[in-house]
């Protein structure tokens, strides 16, 4: 027996049962009773350097209590060198091989990790006004025909290069204007230099001028950029402006080779200045607790356009996480002013200098330690390098060893000829097209 109406009926449930099925998928909604994934609890590793689990446990405390289904296995790399923790990474990303759901690489890493990462979209308000200039154009880019950035790596601190100089050093030679040309910063270090009976060098007034000096191949980097020439397409060229480039950074200014290492020196107050990153200024002070330092910005080429140069590590999470939107809201929840204020506060009480917190609101918010004063100072007045990114290549004590070796000795040659033959290597080494 038929029965027309049931049969209609029935036709109308599954035709309606389909429309509503094709259209959650097709929108990506989620399916609560289809998909068991909200219900589960999530575990995200977490793989890092250069920071202790003390510094971020609470932040991660309070991101659990929040959501009680996840939480974060934190692995922290520090034992190893950079250069192993990266090509660890990228050995894992490129062979889809235990992957982690969010890692911590350099801003220097970006273009070659790239290509494994997950983006994450965020309003042009979330960041034009509340980082430091030049951060968003470090870690994303611009989406076309919207008011919105597409972020690859989130900031949770920020640093740069700075002239580290010893204030009583400054003060027996009778310098009271910190130099803020290059050519100051030259005379400043011959008043500051120290020599025995015999002539020998026992104070270097900077660590500067070498090739084996920390961070030679920053300052390169850094002068390419005040200077507007690019890495490394300007390398291939007898310009006079690239000329000046390798002379400034060669230039003698009786850096004593014994002392080796420019942070070390500044310890042990055999050097007057050095160019080095904030976080290297804390192992200083750590060393040394009664060393009387100040920080102040680079020596300029151009004082009307002060340039900076940044280096940092960045939090990203990659294509291939199991976990990309649990991983993106622990990032978005450890961005926040709340957390970045909890983290600076923990970095505070167990390390002589926590690292300057990438949001410029705290700047006024929190009681920042005289010198990150500064450096917020010197960074909210400058600009950064106007670089598409791959000169970043060059930041040294960042897993870039290969790359900065390849270009260290037709450097420091001085000849701007040199380089046009190593060129082909240099690109080679690292890893640009």
């Amino acid at each position: 027996m038929k029965i027309p109406f049931l049969k209609n009926n029935v036709y109308k449930f599954g035709t309606l049962f389909t429309l509503i099925f094709c259209l959650f998928f097709m929108t990506g909604c989620t399916i609560p009773f289809i998909s068991q994934s909200s219900n589960e609890p999530v575990t995200l590793n977490y793989h890092s350097i250069w920071e202790s689990i003390g510094t971020y446990q609470e932040t991660f405390n309070k991101f659990q209590e929040q959501n009680p289904l996840v939480s974060v296995n934190y692995r922290d790399s520090s034992q190893v060198t950079p250069s192993a923790y990266k090509e660890d990474l990228l050995n894992k990303l490129k062979n889809n091989t235990e992957v982690p759901d969010v890692i911590r690489i350099h801003i220097s890493w970006l273009d070659e990790f790239k290509p494994y990462l997950q983006g994450e979209i965020f309003s042009v308000s979330d960041f034009d006004s509340k980082y430091y200039p030049g951060i968003i154009n470090a870690v994303g880019e611009k989406v076309v025909n919207k008011d919105e950035y597409l972020v690859y790596g989130m900031p949770l601190y920020y640093d740069s290069l700075v002239l580290v100089y010893n204030k009583d050093h400054f003060e027996e030679s009778g310098i009271r204007a910190i130099p803020i040309t290059w050519e100051q910063f030259f005379n400043a270090s011959t008043l500051l230099t120290r020599k025995d009976a015999g002539g020998t060098i026992i104070r270097s007034g900077a660590a500067f001028g070498n090739k084996d000096i920390e961070f030679y191949s920053d300052v390169f980097g850094y002068l390419l950029s005040s200077t507007g020439l690019l890495f490394p397409e300007d390398l291939n060229s007898d310009s006079d402006t690239l000329r000046s480039v390798l002379r400034v950074l060669n230039r003698s200014t009786d850096w004593n080779p014994s002392f080796v290492n420019s942070g070390n020196a500044i310890a042990s107050r055999t050097a007057s200045m050095a160019i080095l990153p904030m976080w290297r200024v804390n192992d200083i002070l750590t060393s040394n607790k009664d060393l009387n330092l100040g920080i102040a910005p680079l020596p300029q080429a151009d004082i009307s356009n002060p340039i900076i140069w940044p280096t940092y590590f960045v939090e990203v999470v990659p294509k291939n996480s199991k976990n990309v939107r649990a991983s993106w809201d622990l990032l978005r929840f450890m961005s926040s002013e709340e957390s970045a204020q909890l983290i600076y506060s923990k970095q505070a009480s167990i390390r002589r200098l926590p690292s300057l917190p990438p949001l410029v609101s705290l700047s006024t918010k929190i009681e920042l330690d005289p010198m990150l004063k500064e450096l917020s100072t010197y960074v909210k007045s400058a600009n950064s390098p106007q670089f598409d990114g791959s000169a970043t290549i060059l930041s040294d004590r960042a897993g870039n060893n290969k790359c900065i070796d390849s270009i260290k000795d037709p450097l420091s040659n001085g000849n701007s000829l040199a380089l046009v033959s190593t060129l082909p290597i240099v690109k080679e080494f690292c890893s640009l097209k």
